[in-house]
């Protein structure tokens, strides 16, 4: 009651008035039962107007008769509606409707007929509220929410559109209908029998009057025959199911008309005219045979075009992609329809109906690409929307060839009517569509390419980047939809776009040159015109960059090889670095200065099949080899030399001066030179031997030990100096002691040892004990 109330805005006392009406609360009652009636509708509409008046209002949509306007709990069988239909909807009969439940088993909603306009209402109920309901929620199907009935969820909603969609053109339909203008010069009510249309043929006054009211129907019935002959006015974008509509709506019209030519009163009329011979009759005869004629036209066409209809659902329903394989099903249809109809077979009428079929396709490609006008191409991943462009043009393509083989198949068979078509004018729209996606495709490739701009750490380039933003910002700026083939500015702005673009790959190729002429170094210049070719752009003549680099390489093996040659014998070695190794290092260090560009070189197999090329490669060849000789001939050399520096290992801790009888280390130095050989062999990578890694292993220890022995030296040499040469004879017998510890590291004790630290202990204490 509160529904009702405040959705008419009435006083709850007028709503419970209605409600308690004869048996209107039985009626309620049983609609809230189990397994009864799905529906509860009330009207809210004047009700003095008789049944027949109301239904006349429901379809022509005229004004009713003013008056009080009442509520009225009804079935909808025995009371047409023409105001407000307000009705409840059980979601499932099965259950009885409770206090509990009752917000989650109806459902409530109205229908505003004012003026008896029922289609208009249905119209509007179902394209503002529920379609677009059901689209924008996918959780409300019950049953069908799961992804894997998304087809049949859309199916549904393309169905609910094309029936909105057919109650649209219902509706238009009756408004366009033609009533023929009552007689009101003779009331032809009274002519009823042939006597009565003799007395009227014989009375001067009345037949002028009979001839007055026919020639009036005759001037209606010729409008509407000239205006149906005339050029249709069309959308130049409105697709098959227009064409559908329109014979449908003529259908409809030359129906109608036929069902008043067939009434009483205008049988009555001709009655008096036959009887009167009268010249009009005629006329009205011709008439007659074209309104039929023109009916019969429409009822076949319409007949015609509904077998076509399941074919152009996909052109609605579908994308680029799904349409191509209804391509041949849909031309085979027309096909059949060009051999069989009886009026819709003239090529004029044909050509339309493959423009529209055109027609939709370029719609359907627009709604695809821009996901059904929500964003523009600009709004969209790149690669996304080209693989939407290359879809719509593969579609053209498909279109057309299969226009073609169907077209060469009619040759074969003379019997059959032949695809005699403008393909110009059936095609010519979607060429132009596919030439516009065509610019747009290299627009946005152009663009991919020149964005990596930003990205290069080439120093100056962001300046050529700044450029390039500047031109792009300026082209999606533009006010016009690009997808608009019909628009010619996009055309000039892409020749624009082009141009500049143009003028800056040429700025980018005369900034590239320059560097290139100020590096003479080779692999910087590889580096160089190498970050140049991963801006992939074109026409910067990279490869004639590559040409002249590998010329330059040419030279520099020959100055490499003369280098070589020169200092072969003698190399120059880095200070920190070991004899050998640093031998071995200057020989990798020009191979590799001539390696590094090769390498190059090598990713560009074209460049190095010249003749030119092939003896840079000779020769590159031919020192690689000298330099992998000459590391391995040193190599080699030291590995020989290992086992000698090892038995330096063996020999005493100390040695005596023969001549000034001092104290000595006795190591060799060759041991640390060796050690760090092992060090640098290892960072070069090449063998090793065992007593070498043992040895580089032991290298702190040696060393340290090696140290201890100097500062044991030097504190021996320390504490003697102490003693006065006139008491040295007295101190000889604390010398010979201690010279008797010194002696195992003269003649028992080598480097490798085990208890040299003991020993070193004990010369330590003796020197002690001297000093003290």
């Amino acid at each position: 009651m509160d529904s009702l109330a405040s959705c008419l805005r009435l006083e709850n006392s007028e709503v419970e008035d209605t409600i308690l009406e004869g048996n209107n609360i039985e009626k309620m009652n049983t609609f809230f039962k189990e397994d009864a009636s799905p529906h509860l509708m009330f009207f809210y509409q004047e009700m003095e107007q008789v049944s027949e008046q109301a239904d006349q209002l429901r379809l022509t949509g005229g004004k009713p008769r003013a008056a009080k306007s009442r509520l009225i709990l009804t079935d909808g069988k025995d009371i047409s509606a023409c105001g407000i239909c307000i009705f409840f909807l059980k979601s499932s009969v099965s259950k009885a409707i409770t206090v509990e439940n009752i917000h989650k088993e109806i459902n409530f909603t109205s229908l505003d007929t004012n003026g008896g306009n029922l289609l208009l209402a249905v119209n509007n109920l179902l394209s503002t509220i529920f379609i677009p309901f059901l689209r924008k929620n996918t959780n409300c199907w019950g049953q069908l929410n799961s992804q894997a009935n998304q087809a049949t969820r859309t199916d549904f909603l393309n169905s609910l559109d094309s029936f909105v969609t057919i109650i649209g053109g219902a509706q238009e339909s009756l408004g366009q209908k033609v009533e023929l203008t009552p007689c009101k010069t003779h009331d032809l009510s009274k002519l009823v029998k042939p006597s009565d249309y003799i007395v009227v043929a014989n009375s001067t006054q009345e037949l002028e009057q009979i001839e007055q009211c026919i020639t009036v129907w005759i001037r209606q019935i010729e409008q509407v025959l000239t205006e149906s002959e005339q050029i249709r006015k069309e959308a130049d974008n409105i697709g098959p199911r227009a064409e559908l509509d329109h014979w449908k709506k003529r259908m409809s019209k030359f129906n109608y008309l036929l069902d008043q030519i067939k009434h009483p009163h205008v049988k009555a009329v001709l009655g008096v005219l036959q009887a009167a011979k009268s010249r009009l009759l005629k006329t009205w005869m011709e008439l007659d045979r074209r309104i039929t004629d023109a009916a019969n036209e429409a009822k076949d066409n319409v007949k015609f075009l509904y077998t076509l209809e399941k074919f152009c659902d996909p052109l609605y329903n579908s994308d680029p992609v799904g349409m191509v394989d209804t391509i041949p099903g849909l031309i085979n249809a027309i096909r059949m329809i060009h051999s069989i109809s009886r009026y819709y077979n003239t090529s004029e009428r044909m050509t339309s109906l493959f423009v529209k079929v055109t027609n939709q396709m370029i719609t359907a490609c627009k709604a695809y690409i821009t996901c059904n006008g929500s964003y523009t191409i600009w709004e969209q991943p790149r690669d996304e929307v080209i693989t939407k462009l290359q879809a719509s043009i593969r579609l053209n393509r498909e279109y057309q060839a299969c226009f073609q083989k169907t077209k060469q198949k009619l040759e074969t068979m003379p019997n059959e009517r032949q695809f005699e078509f403008s393909e110009m004018y059936i095609f010519g729209k979607f060429d132009t569509f596919e030439r516009r996606l065509t610019k747009i495709i290299d627009m946005f490739d152009t663009i991919e390419m020149y964005s990596h701009l930003a990205e290069s750490r080439i120093e100056g380039m962001e300046l050529k980047a700044a450029r390039f933003s500047a031109i792009f910002t300026s082209m999606k700026k533009k006010p016009y939809d690009p997808l608009d083939q019909r628009k010619a500015d996009y055309d000039q702005d892409y020749t624009e776009f082009k141009r500049q673009v143009g003028e800056l790959q040429a700025q980018i190729k005369n900034f590239m040159d320059e560097m290139f002429d100020k590096i003479h170094n080779i692999q910087r210049a590889l580096q160089l015109i190498s970050k140049f070719e991963r801006l992939g752009l074109l026409n910067l003549a990279v490869q004639e960059k590559y040409a002249m680099i590998l010329q330059r390489f040419g030279r520099e093996i020959e100055n490499t090889a003369k280098n070589y040659q020169r200092n072969k014998n003698d190399p120059p070695v880095a200070r920190d670095l070991p004899p050998i190794a640093g031998k071995i290092m200057w020989a990798r260090q020009m191979f590799r200065r001539i390696q590094e560009p090769m390498e190059v070189f090598q990713q560009q197999p074209q460049l190095l099949q010249g003749s030119d090329a092939k003896k840079i490669i000779r020769n590159f060849n031919k020192l690689a080899k000298v330099l992998m000789e000459f590391e391995v001939l040193y190599h080699r050399a030291w590995l020989r030399q290992v086992e000698a520096v090892k038995s330096g290992l063996n020999a005493s801790l100390l040695v005596r001066h023969p001549e000034n009888n001092e104290l000595y280390a006795n190591f060799d130095p060759q041991i640390l030179t060796l050690i760090r050989e092992t060090e640098c062999m290892t960072r070069l990578g090449l063998d090793i031997p065992i007593a070498a890694k043992a040895m580089r292993q032991k290298q702190g220890y040696f060393k340290d030990l090696h140290g201890k022995i100097e500062m044991l030296l030097l504190e021996n040499k320390r504490v003697r100096g102490k003693i006065h040469q006139v008491f040295e004879s007295l101190m000889m017998p604390h010398i010979n002691k201690l010279d008797a510890v010194i002696e195992p590291g003269l003649s028992m004790l080598t480097w490798t040892s085990l208890n040299i630290e003991s020993y070193v202990t004990d010369v330590y204490t003796a020197l002690g004990r001297l000093h003290d």
